[in-house]
């Protein structure tokens, strides 16, 4: 259902923008030869604000982790739109800033100008003002906070900001605006209220019951392999929404800092949804990762979820395709764990690359499968050669020199099976183009799981 999802919600965001700009052609476009220079940007720049205030109104959206949306697009489809369209919005409220200068040089110089955007005496002009400050800082405070490693406990409230930008905007529209209480206007301009008043309901309501997240304490940590651990957490007063987990969905850990936790990382739980106990899998690349390598049973960490919809309907498919790549292999370690702990599997190919034998997570576990599964295992090693048959891993096992091509695909899957790709951006988009090429899918057919934050 997610990928009908996805565009519908795509739709849905466009559609407000639309309608504004539709109302406003309509209206201003027959006349805009008569404007002259200040009323064409004045026009234009009502067009700018009314948009970016739309944009702003999903902008929360999709920031509040809402649950309707959520369960259905998957909060990284939700993150990797957030970033994109905050530009945007920026853009278009700069250039609403920047028109209304031009307005008012054009009619009375700069002193005009100067006193129409700095001046305090209209109360609706200056929570305008405040509405772009917010969002400004907003912006701001995510951007420094990924490129100079601001404290996510600094920057985050900052962030959060920009909830305040909705309601000063929708006022400084309402009370100067000339155009709000005309159709189709006001229609849009309600349903961005409404948007904006249930996302913010349902973020404080989720925050406050605090389901989403659980205190955990560290059962054990086992290696994998000699740069991936599994830690299994054990959530300390119940697993709140956790235990209604789907197989392959993710969920953000925090370590303690200070006096509560810090910046949150999103890791797949890689056991079945069945188990009592939160197992992640987790490959050492940074320093995060280097410290939950470093965890020791009775640490704390403070776990948030489940989100995401990668596998969620795998179990309704006739037949599976399973593409992984290194770590990526752990989302189909929890829909195979699934599979075997409610003995319903679905007949399902895997091909799983790596570099070396000693790269591969959970060789035996997934050698196992193949004797109890309707499961093969294809085993593509890069940086290794040596004879194909390992009769330790089984007849379901097979090992092949190289990188997934277009060869290797068309040897092993079959058009008419469910595609679910998992693995590093350069690997995902080489084989998006050989499986275009061989089978003629497009990548809307493809299910992918990338890696994001």
């Amino acid at each position: 259902m997610h990928r009908r999802a996805l565009p519908f919600l795509l739709f849905l965001s466009a559609l407000g923008p639309v309608v504004l700009t539709a109302a406003w052609a309509a209206r201003t476009v027959p006349a805009l030869k008569g404007f002259g220079v200040a009323g064409a940007a004045a026009a234009v720049s009502s067009l700018l604000a009314q948009n970016a205030l739309v944009l702003i109104g999903i902008l929360v959206l999709l920031g509040s982790r809402a649950r309707p949306v959520e369960r259905f697009v998957g909060l990284d489809r939700m993150r990797r739109a957030h970033r994109p369209l905050a530009v945007v919005t920026l853009c278009l409220l700069l250039g609403h800033v920047g028109l209304q200068a031009v307005r008012f040089y054009s009619l009375g110089g700069t002193p005009l100008a100067a006193s129409a955007l700095l001046s305090a005496d209209l109360w609706e002009m200056t929570a305008g003002r405040l509405a772009l400050l917010l969002f400004l800082l907003a912006a701001g405070s995510a951007v420094l906070g990924r490129a100079v490693r601001i404290p996510f406990r600094i920057w985050k409230p900052v962030h959060l900001m920009a909830y305040g930008a909705v309601p000063l905007g929708l006022a400084h529209a309402l009370f100067r605006g000339t155009t709000m209480a005309e159709n189709p206007r006001v229609f849009v301009w309600g349903i961005v209220a409404g948007v904006f008043a249930g996302a913010s309901m349902m973020r404080l309501v989720s925050v406050l019951r605090g389901r989403e997240r659980v205190v955990c304490r560290v059962e054990r940590v086992m290696p994998e392999t000699h740069d991936t651990v599994s830690v299994f957490l054990k959530p300390l007063k119940g697993p709140g929404r956790l235990a209604n987990r789907r197989p392959g969905q993710f969920a953000l850990l925090r370590l303690p800092a200070g006096r509560g936790f810090g910046e949150p990382h999103p890791f797949t739980l890689s056991g079945a949804p069945q188990d009592e106990v939160l197992r992640f899998t987790i490959k050492r690349i940074g320093r995060f990762t280097s410290k939950i390598h470093g965890l020791s049973r009775g640490d704390r960490i403070l776990c948030e979820g489940p989100y995401g919809v990668f596998c969620a309907d795998a179990s309704r498919r006739s037949s599976l395709a399973l593409i992984a790549g290194g770590v990526g292999i752990t989302p189909f370690l929890s829909l195979l764990r699934h599979f075997r702990a409610t003995g319903r599997a679905v007949p399902a190919v895997l091909l799983y690359a790596n570099k070396t034998f000693g790269d591969i997570i959970g060789r035996e576990e997934l050698a196992a499968m193949t004797r109890t599964m309707p499961l093969r295992v294809v085993h593509l090693l890069s940086r290794e050669e040596g004879p194909d048959d390992h009769p330790e891993d089984g007849p379901g096992v097979s090992f092949e020199w190289g990188h997934i091509t277009a060869e290797t695909l068309r040897r092993h899957l079959r058009s008419d099976q469910a595609f679910y790709l998992c693995g590093p951006p350069a690997m995902q988009t080489a084989i998006l183009k050989d499986i275009r090429t061989v089978f003629g899918l497009r990548a809307g057919r493809v299910s992918r799981e990338l890696f994001f934050w």
